[in-house]
């Protein structure tokens, strides 16, 4: 049979939804002649280039291997050398670029996506093309791996929000391999052989089963014929048909499962049986997913959350894989309130059943996934990741750009209609999580947040402060290292030196490479990560409870015995240049830097975190060492550390390792005068199609109580109930995003305001903002408003402190800055004694129409 070769040159094209134009770039897609299918868009930035490969090999096709996660295994392994590369050398080689590749699988394709800078667009294919091809299935590796990926199993059971929704998807499906986790299951992934491997491998990874999208700095016609060039001698195609488990019969009746769970709260999933990704129906599902959940003024959220407070949390999404996904609540909570919860979420779906929805609801949920649409858009990572999805899901590369033509298409009976259809109770399976032990509660002693356990402190001769936190919660923990530093100690001429010594820390040590740092952490399931800010610098370890030991060495090397080795100065140059870079062309990131550097001049706060371009370059090892030597020392750190401990054996653990470190007296530098307040307006192009409007006013350092009453004014005027909101999306539709921040330092800190918005509507969106501002300052909230933001601000910071990491990390950031390793106890009562008049005076006292910072970027 003579085979039809496609070569499509697309050319540009306009979408109009509701008075926004967006223009997008022409893409080329060419299926070459063994059947694998090429899209190459180019696009800004010039310098870069991303490449998302897509596979069809996933859960939906492993067949005899179903349960067993083949597909993530090979995912894994694709990393862990070829015939031509030894284990490592794959990231090494994609670091020497200055790139970032990263894989993952979901239920019907495992993806592959690498950024790096243009000029290796070449070296990177040909190194796609050997992973893809070549990969050597090292068994030692794979061993390692497995090992990996079964720490990885045995967290995702012990995460009951995870745990939920997998019993979820087991329980839905009764024949469709949707049923099973990409992951996998831990005997059945025992079971697996390095020949099951490269069976599997050699019968998936196949030109007609690939898919590769390229965006970026690129020409679409010389990237297609690198492709053409570097695939023609790939494996054969095959196109016989795949076995998918067959069509999943129709569910007759509710299911209930009830399981218990370790931890302190509720979880529960309720799932309907929705619509694959080629229904007609999506676009109603998934509008109606928007009403029902997203944003504070959302029907679940309002009547759970707000009114009837039964639950912490609640969020709906429409799961559309290929076939038939399901519909999902996830709902978190306490146990009492399960009972109630469910019967609202069903009485909440009734309403719309039976009323429908109003314009109102349809237009903001309509606003909100075009903002989702956008945002999609900014990135090169980003659009190719949407052309390589969408291709191979729907078999059309601008699936996304027909979505949002869809959505707007969606009518108020048509979301009744989709209820009707999809939302009934013979449709639906009900997980429910609760807690193993509830006597648990009874024992804590930490005031008003339940679940919280009583941190520990203990300092040592040296001075190092050592804090403990005891929570059995999970088999994890959570480990802190922090410095006094960050962009307060530094200057013009060595601006993010902070950022890029933490960095640094984890290149190697005296007795550890590299790969024996970060490599030891994450192959047992955990990761390490560092940190720079305004007035620390530090490292964040998460690892399961066995590995604290390892962790706590680690850190002990990384913090006394770290060599900076030149060569790897020299690669962390290249990736810190290429961060700034990307910050620079991120429209949002670039207008809050703008906005601080104008706010904050000739003072530390007004800098990058991450540093410039030409301070990063000039950086020399002797001064990276002398950085190092001077504030990583015991007299200047806080260790916290978080979890499933003893905290006397962590005393005695961090003790041992570092009582021979000996402390240095740490001379303070004066910092610049803060130049006295003043109105500074900017304003630049960016090759952008929206338009950017950011204010700022300096504020309050952390330790000046009228921080809270500024949170509180941040809850009040931003999100979807916020005042923000209403006035300028929801009345007069200037603007598509928009809200607020407070930002802290030691003495001094920010507000900051933004709105993105369209050129044309720049001003109303000025004038909107500007008018918000002016009546908070004159008129006082009602009591109705400023209870609901205080609830709203609580409720929030509750579920953020459920983690290991906030904990240790917050009560290392207060205790470093003299605040004292409790002060995150606090923050409930202080939030509650805000009054409307406290309001109002921080308004007037901080939102000084005589000084404060506007940036606006506006399309070029």
């Amino acid at each position: 049979m003579k085979r039809i070769k496609f070569f499509t040159l697309v050319l540009p094209l306009l979408i109009l939804w509701q008075g926004l134009t967006f223009a997008n770039e022409a893409v080329l897609r060419q299926v070459l002649k063994n059947g694998l299918t090429v899209l190459v868009k180019e696009s800004a930035p010039k310098d870069l280039v991303t490449i998302d490969v897509a596979v069809r090999a996933a859960p939906k096709y492993e067949q005899e291997y179903l349960g067993t996660g083949i597909s993530h295994l090979v995912e894994h392994m694709l990393f862990k050398g070829t015939a031509a590369r030894k284990p490592g050398d794959i990231e090494k080689e994609v670091r020497s670029y200055g790139g970032l590749i990263d894989g993952a699988v979901s239920s019907d394709f495992t993806t592959y996506q690498l950024t790096v800078p243009s000029k290796n667009f070449a070296e990177a294919v040909r190194l796609l093309k050997d992973m893809l091809l070549n990969a050597s299935f090292d068994p030692v590796e794979m061993n390692r791996e497995r090992d990996v990926i079964l720490k990885e199993v045995r967290m995702s059971e012990d995460d009951p929000e995870k745990k939920a929704i997998l019993t979820l998807f087991f329980n839905s499906y009764i024949r469709h391999p949707y049923r099973y986790p990409a992951i996998g299951y831990e005997d059945l992934l025992n079971g697996l052989t390095r020949n099951d491997l490269v069976k599997y491998y050699n019968s998936r990874y196949i030109p007609n089963n690939i898919v590769i999208a390229i965006a970026g700095g690129v020409d679409c016609k010389d990237a297609i014929a690198l492709i053409e060039k570097e695939f023609k001698d790939f494996r054969k195609p095959d196109y016989k048909a795949s076995n998918t488990g067959g069509l999943e019969p129709p569910q007759i009746g509710k299911k209930l499962i009830e399981e218990e769970a370790p931890s302190t709260l509720s979880y529960m999933a309720m799932g309907f049986h929705s619509t694959g990704i080629l229904s007609k129906d999506l676009f109603a599902m998934d509008v109606l997913s928007i009403i029902l959940s997203r944003g504070n003024n959302s029907r679940f959220n309002k009547t759970l959350v707000e009114d009837r407070r039964v639950a912490h949390s609640i969020s709906a999404s429409n799961y559309t894989p290929e076939d038939p996904g399901l519909f999902i609540v996830s709902i978190i909570l306490d146990k009492n309130n399960i009972e109630e919860s469910s019967k609202l979420v069903l009485s909440e779906i009734d309403k719309i059943k039976n009323e429908g929805v109003t314009d109102s609801e349809l237009e903001t949920a309509k606003k909100m996934l075009l903002s989702d649409y956008i945002l999609s858009k900014e990135t090169i990572e980003g659009q190719a990741r949407d052309l390589c999805e969408s291709e191979i899901m729907t078999g059309v590369y601008d699936f996304s750009d027909r979505y949002i033509e869809g959505i707007n298409k969606v009518t108020k009976s048509d979301i009744r209609r989709m209820a009707l259809l999809y939302l009934n109770n013979d449709n639906l399976t009900e997980v429910r999580l609760t807690p193993k032990d509830e006597s648990v509660l009874k024992d804590i002693k930490v005031p008003k947040s339940s679940g919280e356990e009583k941190i520990e402190k203990k300092k040592l001769p040296n001075g190092l402060t050592v804090l403990a936190r005891r929570s059995a919660k999970v088999p994890a923990v959570a480990v802190t290292i922090v410095f006094s530093g960050g962009l307060l100690i530094e200057t013009k001429e060595n601006n993010g030196i902070s950022a890029f010594v933490a960095d640094m820390m984890l290149n190697g040590t005296k007795s550890r490479k590299e790969a024996d740092i970060k490599g030891a952490i994450e192959n047992r399931g955990g990761q390490i990560e560092p940190f720079s800010g305004f007035n620390s610098f530090g490292i964040n370890i998460v690892a399961l409870k066995d590995d604290l030991d390892l962790a706590l060495e680690i850190a002990k090397d990384v913090i006394l015995d770290s060599t900076f080795p030149q060569d790897e100065i020299g690669k962390e140059k290249v990736l810190a240049i290429a961060d700034i870079r990307d910050e620079d062309g991120d429209i949002f990131q670039y207008g809050g830097l703008l906005m601080k550097r104008n706010l904050f001049e000739g003072h530390p706060y007004g800098m990058r975190y991450t540093g410039e371009i030409e301070t990063i370059s000039s950086f020399k090892r002797d001064e990276l060492l002398n950085f190092y030597h001077t504030y990583c020392v015991p007299n200047n750190m806080v260790i916290s550390v978080s979890g499933d401990i003893e905290p006397e054996k962590v005393f005695q653990k961090v003790e041992a390792l570092f009582k021979s470190a000996p402390s240095r007296e740490l001379q303070k530098k004066p910092l610049p005068e803060m130049l006295p307040g003043k109105i500074k307006k900017e304003s630049f192009g960016m090759d952008r199609d929206q338009a950017l409007l950011v204010l700022g006013f300096r504020t309050v350092g952390i330790s000046n109580p009228d921080r809270y009453p500024l949170d509180v004014l941040d809850t009040l005027l931003s999100g979807m109930s916020g005042r923000l909101f209403s006035a300028i999306r929801e009345k007069s539709g200037a603007s598509y995003t928009l809200g607020c921040a407070q930002k802290l330092g030691l003495d001094t800190g920010f507000f900051l305001f933004y709105v993105a918005t369209t050129k044309d509507k720049l001003e109303l969106s000025k004038e909107k903002l500007y008018g918000e501002i002016k009546i908070i300052k004159d008129t006082a909230v009602s009591e109705e408003e400023l209870n609901s933001a205080k609830k709203e601000l609580v409720s929030s910071y509750k579920m953020l402190m459920q983690t290991n990491t906030s904990y240790s990390f917050q009560s290392a950031l207060d205790e470093l800055y003299g605040l004292g390793y409790d002060n995150l106890y606090k923050y409930e009562d202080q939030i509650k004694k805000v009054t409307k008049e406290d309001v109002k005076r921080v308004a007037n006292k901080y939102f000084t129409l005589n000084a404060y910072t506007e940036i606006v970027i506006e399309p070029e």
